[in-house]
C-alpha cells in the first residue's frame, strides 16, 4: 500500500529501496492528533494507507476544516523543509493506519536522488492546484457547486464503487462538511437534499452514496462554466 503511494508510485525500484526502511507504522484511533496547530514536535512526514484525517485551523476561538486526506495522501512534508510550528491540526477522522518517516531521512532521500525530489515536487504541486481548486470554488462558486465539487473530489480520490453507484465515506459530521464548502450547516442540508430529490445521491451516517455520477459532475462542470 505504501508503495502505491503517489509519493513512490512509479518511482525507479532502487529509489524505493532506499526510503522503505526507514518508514514505521503506526495504528492511530479516531479523534487522535497527528499534528496540532501551534505546536512544534519535531519534522516528520505522515502517509495515510487507510482510513480518513481532517486538517483543521483554529482562529479566534473558532475551529474550521480545510482537507480531509484519504489514504495514499501524505501530510508534514512542509515541516522537513520550512522548520516551525504546525499552522493546522490533523486529527484522525476514523481509526487509520499511517507510515510515518523522519523529516532527516526524508531530506537525505530527495536531496541524494533527482528523481525521487522531482517525485516529491509533484506531490506538493499536486496539493497547491487541489488548494488553488478550493479557493476557485469559494471565489465564484455558490454553496450548492462547492459542495457538489467538494462530493466529486472525495469521489476521485477515496469513493468505493458498488455497481452503477459510489459511496464516498468522508467521516465529516454536518457541521464540518458545512466548515469545508464556507457555508452554514442549514445551506449545506438544503444543498444535499435538492440533489437527493434530483436522484443524484442518498445521505447516510457520514458518508453519501452517489447515485448517479455522470449527471452530478455535468451539472457541477456547467456551473462552473463562464
Amino acid at each position: 500500500m505504501l508503495c502505491a503511494a503517489p509519493l513512490l508510485d512509479g518511482l525507479d525500484p532502487q529509489d524505493v529501496a532506499a526510503l522503505l526502511p526507514a518508514f514505521r507504522f503506526a495504528t492511530v484511533d479516531r479523534d487522535q492528533e497527528l499534528l496540532t496547530q501551534g505546536e512544534s514536535g519535531g519534522p516528520q512526514m505522515f502517509v495515510v494507507l487507510d482510513g480518513r484525517f481532517a486538517l483543521t485551523r483554529r482562529h479566534r476561538g473558532r475551529r474550521a476544516v480545510s482537507a480531509v486526506l484519504g489514504p495514499g495522501d501524505s501530510v508534514g512534508e512542509l515541516g522537513v523543509f520550512d522548520p516551525g510550528r504546525d499552522t493546522s491540526t490533523v486529527r484522525a477522522l476514523s481509526g487509520a493506519r499511517v507510515a510515518v518517516l523522519c523529516g532527516q531521512d526524508l531530506l537525505e532521500w530527495a536531496t541524494t536522488r533527482p528523481h525521487a525530489a522531482a517525485r516529491l515536487l509533484h506531490v506538493l504541486a499536486r496539493r497547491l492546484r487541489r488548494t488553488d481548486t478550493a479557493v476557485f470554488d469559494l471565489a465564484v462558486l455558490d454553496v450548492q457547486g462547492r459542495i457538489a465539487n467538494a462530493l466529486l473530489d472525495f469521489a476521485a480520490r477515496f469513493g468505493e464503487p458498488h455497481g452503477s453507484t459510489v459511496q464516498v465515506a468522508h467521516g465529516l459530521t454536518q457541521v464540518q462538511l458545512a466548515q469545508l464548502v464556507g457555508a452554514s450547516r442549514e445551506r449545506v442540508n438544503r444543498a444535499l437534499s435538492d440533489f437527493a430529490a434530483r436522484g443524484w445521491l442518498r445521505q447516510e451516517r457520514r458518508s453519501i452514496v452517489l447515485t448517479d455520477l455522470p449527471r452530478l459532475s455535468q451539472w457541477a462542470q456547467a456551473r462552473a462554466s463562464p
